[in-house]
C-alpha cells in the first residue's frame, strides 16, 4: 500500500471527520481544511500527494480550487459532490479533476479510489519517473545515491552542501511536481517562510550553477516555486 499525505477540503464537519479517520487507518497523513481559501493555502504550503475536494465550499468553490491547482501541478485531485448531474461531472473533470464521487458514498469505495489514484501518480508523468534501484534515483544524466548521499552528473561527482543535497533529493524523487518556497522552507529548513526571504532562491541558484549544461532542468514556476523537469536536459 502507498502511504501518502492527503489534503481533504470538506466543509461538512462530520463527513470530514469520517473520511480523515478512514484514511488515517490506511496509514495516510491527512490535513483538513473547511473552506476553499484555506484549502488552497494548505495545498501551497504543504504540497500533499493527493487532494480530495468538496464541490460546494465556502470562500472559494472546489472547482475553482481545482482549476488553480492545475495551473502549476499534476497532483491527483478527487472531487466530492451531492450533485449527480452528468454535465457537472464533465465540468469537474474538464477543469482537471482525476476522479469524481457523488454523495452519499461508501468509505470502502473512497479508499479504493484513493489507492488507485496514488498508484497511477506513482508512475509519474510521461514516463519521466526516475528509475529506482535500491537507494539510487537515476535519470539519463544524473544519479543520486541515498545511502552514500552522493550525486553524479554524467559520471562526475558533484560536491553539494547538505541543504543542496536535500533539495535535489526531493526534486529527483518527484519530477514534475511544483514545490512552493513556503513548503521548501518548512521541509528543508524547518522554518517559516517570509515574503522577502531569499534563502530558497539563493540555494536554487547555486544548485543550478552546479548543474552546468543541465541548469534548465530546475525550473521556476512564476508566482509559485520550483520543479525538476528532466526532459529539459535530454537535448543538451
Amino acid at each position: 500500500m502507498i502511504v501518502s499525505h492527503i489534503l481533504l477540503v470538506e466543509d461538512e464537519e462530520k463527513l470530514a471527520q469520517l473520511i480523515s479517520e478512514q484514511l488515517r487507518l490506511e496509514g495516510h497523513r491527512v490535513s483538513v481544511a473547511s473552506d476553499g481559501k484555506e484549502g488552497y493555502r494548505k495545498w501551497e504550503r504543504e504540497q500533499p500527494d493527493l487532494v480530495i475536494l468538496d464541490w460546494m465550499l465556502p470562500q472559494l468553490d472546489g472547482v475553482e480550487v481545482c482549476r488553480k491547482i492545475r495551473e502549476t501541478s499534476i497532483v491527483p485531485v478527487m472531487m466530492l459532490t451531492a450533485k449527480g448531474n452528468e454535465m457537472e461531472k464533465v465540468w469537474g473533470l474538464e477543469v482537471g479533476a482525476d476522479d469524481y464521487m457523488t454523495k452519499p458514498f461508501s468509505t470502502w469505495e473512497l479508499k479504493a479510489r484513493v489507492r488507485a489514484l496514488l498508484r497511477r501518480a506513482a508512475f509519474g508523468q510521461e514516463g519521466k519517473e526516475p528509475s529506482i534501484g535500491n537507494s539510487v534515483l537515476s535519470f539519463s544524466f544524473i544519479q543520486l545515491d541515498k545511502e552514500k548521499r552522493e550525486v553524479k552528473l554524467e559520471g562526475r561527482l558533484l560536491v553539494l552542501t547538505p541543504k543542496e543535497y536535500e533539495l535535489l533529493e526531493l526534486f529527483l524523487t518527484h519530477p514534475g511536481r511544483v514545490y512552493s518556497r513556503a513548503y521548501l522552507m518548512d521541509r528543508i529548513w524547518q522554518s517559516g517562510y517570509l515574503e522577502n526571504d531569499r534563502t530558497v532562491d539563493t540555494q536554487i541558484s547555486r544548485l543550478r550553477k552546479k548543474f552546468g549544461p543541465y541548469e534548465k532542468t530546475i525550473q521556476t514556476v512564476w508566482g509559485t516555486g520550483y520543479k525538476f523537469n528532466p526532459g529539459d536536459g535530454s537535448d543538451t
